[in-house]
């Protein structure tokens, strides 16, 4: 069925929101008002109605849905109150649905004539006999009401009863006739109604309608008059409905309480005053005027030439910005921009601002010929009227207070965007100072984010003051901590001056490879101490120290030769049979099962026992009693209970080993030495004694996705071929794709890592690097495969140690399935073969987006209309990079999907 006049539509905009506040919440919804009810008209919806309801509270959730439809005339109130949780009647309902799609125009004029045993209030006649007619009520399904007690229109609009003249209107008639034998999947489905099962999984199936607690669809549940505004303020994007009040265009400017409109290539003018409800398309909070911004695309509902709603539908500014390079001033508002070959001119309007360097207005015939300007256009309409021109070349001297953007240490500059807006970048020298309170900083030290007060002179950056309390890092050498944990010295790095500060309650440690650490795990040094970040909250407390390198040399598995406990002096012999003479003191971290204080120790330092020790000099900063050997297993002699391990050296070890080995592999529960094979790589853990072998860690590697982490446990759960597994991270070290340090919370849902692992001890984790763009050129029999990345960057990537090529569920072993203008995600799997995994292509219309999902119009009821985006999509028009907010309904667009997920956006 579809409906024939010209104020509908058959879209498929905010499906999937339409009735999930609808129908999920339950309940029903009047939305006329009380004089209605008793025969009042629609005139009732007076000024003084759509400028509060005295029961729709500041915040509330349906408040801007009510407010609009009030603004719009659809639902009204009475005696200044909405009623927003009294329950709906059918006559009601099919009032407002006759409003909501403007139809009043066609409501008869005469007695009107419905069915025999539908029976309604006077006042809502014309509007039933107007459903019935458009045939969003089926007349023969609805004549067989014979409740006695209650008449057909004061009945309660139930959740299936909303649910098939919602699908009705928006043309779905024929799609739920042929759904109608099909199964919902609700556990209630014998309970709704059988003439409406299809209309039910249509709106199932579109993504409109969801179900209540216990996947129950409670088909005679009620719906509010919240609820039903909700749902049909919500609708509107479905129909193109033209309400006669509404306007919808790009702010041209804001001044005064007046807002200036441009919509189809004129101006409209309204008033703005006390009474205006500001709200976004993308949120249910009410905003403030100071969040309109000038040149954004916006909905506005006026009443008498004021805007009483209005609705910021894209929060884009449609603004661009370039430079030239001044020339002259024509009459008539010319002016002339010398390109170098030959002059362009551009034409601006007296309302055009000119401003300095510092932002302040200047008249355009102080210009200077050869200046540099930036000019800042409006992109919404056909004259692209130019909104500011601003001088940017010439030496700058200036003092101001803006926000840091970005830094750029390696070309020494600072871009920051002052009170308009504006952004300019500044280059800093040895003697600019960077201060924070008190303290000199280091251009390092600063963040994107930091409000900052600046001096410029003659373009250089003279000062740079820190105007808020910031938290900020610090590297440096870590030099003392106080023995009562309250304040630790470090060295800058960069500097010769020492820094003390106090210590944050608790103070979040981070020593890869150790467990919970705690401060005696730091290790302080006036020469080569731990390398650290400290982090640094806005009362001058650490509150995190992250070690991130320890300048120390370590011994591995050293023999002892000898131990004097006088002068604690240990003679060792390193893995290349040199002697070592070891210095102990009272700072020497100790490690051993028996103890941590030397005392306790000495004993286990006796001549063959292996240690691993870490110097600085000869001076022993940490000695562990080895209790473990690493390498190959060789052989396994069953009969003599010996296993054979040579290490990285060559060496040969034999170790002993009884009925209580303990054998460890990822994966695998129970195992046993009969899983163990000659060539594993594996860690043995030695007795206390070091005498017989007490667990044997096989190492093995694999490749995982990350489900989630859990960093205050230690923990990361991944997943691979279909299995699920939480490793610990605590012994593990962390490195980004680059090989760079990094923490556990880094890792983030969806990301590729490669474990490396002890039995079932994690030691190393590193992300996958993942390369994603676009080929350019395919080499087949050179085993190259060149790719543009999306930060357009080319890249030839070499295949020779083999190569999967994964399209459309099929997989290739060479690359002569691959053609340029593909687009891949690479990778190498755990065996270094690299996996090329060709991008899904959808050619659409752009229907709307969030900022986690667009949304597109389909082709077949059966298409997927809605996708995930990439946090790093790519959008693009040629070679000019867009947003997603800069793309419009009905644009023609390419989207590229890698495992489902939007990773690139291209305009046609």
């Amino acid at each position: 069925m579809v409906l024939r006049h010209s104020k509908h539509i058959h879209s498929k905009k905010v499906v999937s929101a339409v009735m999930a506040g609808l129908i999920a919440l339950g309940g029903g919804a009047s939305a006329v008002s009380a004089n209605e009810t008793s025969g009042g008209t629609a005139a009732s919806t007076t000024q003084s109605s759509l400028r509060a309801f005295s029961d729709v509270a500041a915040g509330y959730w349906g408040e801007k849905y009510i407010y609009q439809l009030a603004a719009q005339g659809i639902v009204t109130g009475s005696s200044g109150k909405f009623r927003p949780n009294d329950p709906v009647t059918q006559q009601e309902a099919v009032t407002m649905a006759i409003r909501f799609l403007s139809m009043q125009d066609q409501l008869g004029s005469g007695a009107a004539t419905l069915p025999t045993n539908i029976k309604v209030n006077d006042y809502f006649t014309q509007y039933v006999q107007l459903a019935f007619q458009q045939n969003l009520l089926d007349k023969q399904k609805e004549s067989g009401y014979s409740d006695e007690k209650v008449i057909w229109g004061a009945q309660k609009a139930s959740r299936e009863w909303v649910t098939e003249m919602l699908v009705r209107s928006i043309g779905r008639t024929a799609e739920a006739n042929a759904a109608k034998n099909n199964a919902t999947g609700f556990a209630d489905n014998a309970k709704i109604s059988p003439d409406r099962l299809g209309y039910v999984n249509v709106a199932v199936e579109l993504g409109l309608a969801q179900g209540v607690n216990g996947n129950k669809f409670d088909p005679q549940g009620a719906v509010t008059r919240a609820q039903l505004a909700t749902f049909f303020s919500r609708a509107q994007a479905y129909i193109d409905t033209k309400y006669a009040n509404q306007y919808e265009g790009y702010i041209a400017s804001l001044d005064n309480g007046k807002l200036e409109l441009y919509v189809d290539g004129k101006l409209q003018s309204f008033k703005l005053d006390a009474s205006t409800a500001y709200f976004t398309s993308d949120s249910a909070k009410r905003q403030q005027f100071s969040d309109l911004k000038p040149y954004t695309k916006v909905v506005v509902v006026a009443n008498n030439g004021t805007a009483a709603y209005v609705e910021t539908t894209d929060p884009a500014q449609q603004v661009e910005r370039f430079e030239r390079t001044y020339a002259r001033l024509s009459p008539n508002h010319v002016i002339w921009f010398d390109t170098g070959s030959t002059f362009e001119e551009l034409s601006y309007d007296a309302n055009t601002l000119f401003l300095d360097q510092n932002g302040n207005k200047i008249d355009p015939k102080t210009l200077a010929a050869g200046s540099l300007l930036t000019i800042e256009r409006e992109t919404f309409s056909p004259q692209k009227r130019i909104v500011s021109i601003r001088v940017k070349s010439g030496l700058v001297n200036k003092s101001s207070e803006g926000v840091i953007t970005s830094i750029d240490t390696v070309n020494k500059t600072i871009t920051l965007k002052d009170s308009t807006g504006y952004e300019d970048t500044f280059a800093w020298d040895e003697k600019t100072v960077i201060r924070y309170q008190n303290q000199i900083l280091t251009p390092a030290e600063l963040k994107a984010g930091y409000t900052v007060k600046f001096s410029v002179e003659n373009s250089v950056l003279q000062s740079v003051e820190v105007a808020q309390s910031v938290e900020r890092t610090v590297q440096g050498m870590l030099y003392a901590v106080e023995e009562n944990g309250k304040t630790i010295t470090y060295k800058r790095n960069g500097s010769t001056q020492l820094e003390t500060k106090f210590l944050a309650d608790k103070p979040e440690i981070i020593v890869s490879g150790v467990a919970k650490p705690v401060l005696s795990d730091l290790l302080a040094d006036a020469v080569s101490g731990d390398k650290v970040l400290l982090t640094i909250n806005g009362e001058e407390q650490v509150t995190k120290i992250e070690v991130t390198g320890r300048q120390m040399e370590q011994l591995d598995a050293a023999t002892i030769v000898n131990y004097d406990p006088k002068t604690r002096w240990l003679t060792v012999r390193d893995a290349n049979n040199q002697p070592r003479v070891i210095i102990l003191d009272e700072k020497t971290k100790l490690e051993a099962s028996t103890g941590t204080t030397l005392d306790k120790v000495e004993p286990l330092l006796g001549a063959g026992r292996k240690v691993s020790v870490s110097v600085i000099g000869t001076r022993a900063l940490s000695l562990e009693v080895v209790y473990k050997v690493e390498g190959k297993v060789s052989s396994i002699n069953t009969s003599k209970k010996i296993i054979s391990i040579v290490d990285a050296n060559g060496k040969v070890e034999e170790i002993p080993y009884n009925t209580t080995l303990i054998v460890e592999i990822f994966g695998k529960s129970s195992a046993s030495l009969a899983d163990v094979r000659v060539g594993d790589e594996v860690s043995a853990q030695l007795s206390t004694n070091q005498d017989y072998l007490q667990t044997l860690k096989v190492k093995t590697a694999a490749q995982f996705e990350v489900v989630f982490t859990e960093p205050s446990k230690n923990r990361i759960r991944v997943k691979a071929n279909g299995t699920t597994s939480d490793i610990y991270t605590d012994k593990a070290t962390l490195t980004g794709e680059s090989g760079q340090a990094i923490l556990l919370a880094d890792l983030r849902p969806g990301t590729l890592v490669n474990i490396s692992l002890q039995g079932n001890t994690a030691v190393a984790i590193s992300e996958v690097k993942l390369t994603l763009g676009e080929i350019t050129n395919v080499d087949a029999s050179g085993n190259v495969v060149t790719v543009k990345d999306y930060a357009g960057n080319s890249q030839a990537i070499g295949v020779s140690a083999g190569v999967k090529v994964v399209r459309n569920g099929s997989t290739a072993t060479n690359l002569s399935t691959l053609a340029a203008s593909d687009r891949v995600e690479i990778r190498k799997d755990i065996q270094g073969v690299t996996i090329i995994n060709v991008m899904e292509k959808l050619e659409r219309s752009f229907w709307q987006s969030s900022n986690s999902e667009i949304q597109v119009k389909r082709k077949s009821i059966n298409d997927n209309y809605r996708f995930a985006l990439s946090d790093k999509v790519f959008v693009h028009q040629g070679d000019t990079t867009l947003s997603v907010q800069s793309l419009k309904e009905n644009d023609n667009i390419v989207l590229y999907l890698n495992n489902g997920v939007v990773v690139e956006i291209v305009k046609q």
